[in-house]
């Protein structure tokens, strides 16, 4: 019996964050609104057959935590986790897909958000 590994999933920086637990980052930033943050992230999947490798997410982040432009990590994550449950409940995204990792950009380069860990 053979076992399928994992594939591999290169590193990622972290992203960073400032003594006040908000993100110390410029992130990739879809919407502003009085009301809403709108960050956009990418949620990588191993997926049984040639199908998508990664789904787009849109991390919805409430004002009230966010200090200016950066929300604090904990919010963050909080939208993360509510765009990864709803990314495998859509009718468009078999629930064979593993959810590996999200990541977002940060200045153009890749980081990772710990939804998983």
């Amino acid at each position: 019996m053979s076992q399928n590994p994992r594939p591999f999933l290169p590193p990622l920086q972290p992203l960073p964050v400032s003594a006040d637990d908000a993100i110390d980052a410029d992130l990739d930033v879809s919407l502003s609104t009085p009301l809403t943050l709108v960050v956009n992230a990418r949620l990588e999947v191993q997926a049984e057959s040639d199908g998508p490798r990664s789904l787009d997410l849109a991390l919805v982040i409430p004002r009230s935590k966010c200090h200016g432009e950066r929300p604090l990590l904990a919010a963050l994550l909080d939208a993360a986790r509510a765009a990864v449950d709803r990314a495998m409940r859509s009718g468009t995204t078999p629930l064979r897909y593993l959810p590996r990792r999200v990541v977002t950009l940060v200045a153009g380069r890749p980081h990772l958000i710990p939804v998983f860990d």
